[in-house]
């Protein structure tokens, strides 16, 4: 009976103690849950802020704190570095009622779930600065300094005239701000608090569009090479002119998608230069006479003339081939000869003078002759200059106004219907005929003479014309 008791006492003791810890476990869960009622759970971030045990009240005056103390570092290219405070931007906290949103969030009576539950929030304050302040401050940044901005440049080529090769000249990335996008990216960190801004990282640079691996780049200084490596000799016989890579790089542009060009106009210009120092046609000439005179010759139609259109064109293609050669220039008139005297050893001379006529055939004189030439007192007198045989025909009948005079032979060498021909009707020649009995500008010839003269020339022989 006794050990009933005892058993019975024992028992009692357990079920009092149990319930006395389940009450004091029941106390102590809700005086932590009315703690935790009014602060936040211990591991709380806000905004970057430790909120955990404090109290919504103790928080913002720690985020107002915060917001008066803070500042923002700017990390800039070249090493340089500025900053902002709070004060400069006017940033300031906005009470919103949002912290306690996040307070009321967490259950107070489920606190002891606190260890697995998400307790970083990053949109807890609501801060904002005064735009004005803000837009003076950002305006007066040094990263906006115009002394100091460097702006962006593309790579490019550059020509080495030591080596007659370009070269591909680094791109620059300066330190130009995109000025929309970073005002932007800087408002939104001093909002967030970030504790710097790197311009670079967040893309706020403007940048050279192509760098030196820049395929366009690449590709456009391999044409270039290749055009400078042109050499183009050009033969005039006796003479000959160079054209080289030092002289053709100035006549090539690179547009801004490092298309290369080949300025036309400048190649114009060069052939002009080219057709002032090698035509002939029209040219003064120092011409010695068979008769041993030094005489000068100006104008006529023989000579040598320059197709500029058409060499400008062969020039460009010429160019782009990148290729040694050497060449003729396009014509658009040729003559007997190609050298600097283009006369030759082969031509009809005639004196107005004299009145006196060869031909000089391979450096022999075939035919001496007298002649009567043009009327010059009627103004018909036969024109001076070096012009060449345009055709020649037999049986030809020779009309003009007032006349008509058939002749065996005829040798035209001007387009206004001059040449040499038979006279049937003339008994002598030479003296000063001319003068008062002349022809309409024709040179009047012997028959022998003349016949000699057809039967050993060709078309394009050169007809020199002289007083």
């Amino acid at each position: 009976m006794e050990q009933k008791e005892k058993k019975s006492a024992s028992s009692w003791d357990i079920r009092k103690k149990t319930g006395v810890a389940v009450a004091a476990a029941v106390i102590i869960y809700a005086l932590i849950a009315v703690f935790f009622h009014f602060h936040y759970f211990p591991g709380t971030e806000i905004n970057g802020y430790s909120c955990g045990f404090r109290s919504v009240g103790k928080v913002k005056e720690m985020i107002k704190e915060g917001v008066d103390t803070y500042e923002i570092g700017i990390t800039e290219r070249d090493d340089r570095e500025e900053s902002v405070t709070s004060s400069q931007v006017g940033l300031s906290f906005v009470d919103d009622g949002r912290l306690e949103q996040i307070k009321e969030g967490q259950k107070a009576y489920a606190w002891i779930t606190f260890p697995f539950i998400d307790k970083e929030y990053v949109n807890g304050v609501t801060l904002q600065v005064d735009e004005e302040a803000y837009e003076n401050t950002f305006n007066e940044l040094n990263a906006f300094d115009e002394e100091l901005v460097v702006a962006p440049v593309d790579a490019w080529s550059k020509y080495n005239e030591e080596t007659n090769s370009y070269d591909i000249v680094d791109e620059i990335y300066g330190n130009t701000v995109k000025r929309d996008e970073f005002y932007t990216a800087l408002k939104e960190a001093i909002i967030r608090q970030d504790s710097s801004i790197d311009i670079e990282e967040a893309g706020c640079y403007e940048n050279p569009v192509y760098t030196k691996d820049s395929d366009e780049v690449v590709q456009s200084n391999n044409t270039l090479n290749q055009y400078v490596s042109t050499d183009i000799v050009y033969d005039f016989d006796d003479r000959t002119q160079e054209l080289t890579g030092k002289t053709i790089h100035k006549w090539l542009d690179v547009t801004k998608k490092f298309k290369v060009k080949v300025d036309e106009e400048k190649v114009e210009k060069y052939v002009s230069r080219l057709a002032d120092k090698y035509d002939t046609v029209g040219i003064e000439r120092h011409f010695t006479s068979i008769a041993g005179n030094e005489v000068d010759v100006e104008g006529g139609t023989y000579g040598w003339t320059i197709n500029q259109e058409a060499e400008t064109e062969k020039l460009i293609k010429q160019i782009k081939k990148g290729r040694q050669v050497k060449r003729e220039p396009e014509y658009a008139h040729y003559a007997k000869s190609r050298k600097k005297n283009d006369i030759g050893d082969t031509y009809v001379e005639v004196d107005l003078g004299s009145q006196h006529m060869w031909f000089y055939k391979d450096g022999e004189t075939i035919v001496s002759t007298p002649v009567v030439t043009g009327n010059t007192s009627l103004g018909r007198g036969t024109p001076t200059g070096v012009y060449y045989i345009l055709y020649k025909t037999t049986d030809y009948t020779l009309t003009g106004e007032g006349y008509a005079s058939p002749v065996d032979y005829w040798l035209p060498f001007t387009h206004s219907g001059v040449g040499i021909h038979d006279s049937s009707w003339r008994s002598s020649y030479g003296g000063s005929i001319y003068t008062y009995d002349g022809s309409h500008g024709c040179v009047n010839t012997p028959y022998d003479a003349v016949r000699t003269i057809y039967n050993n020339i060709e078309s394009t022989y050169p007809v020199v014309v002289h007083w």
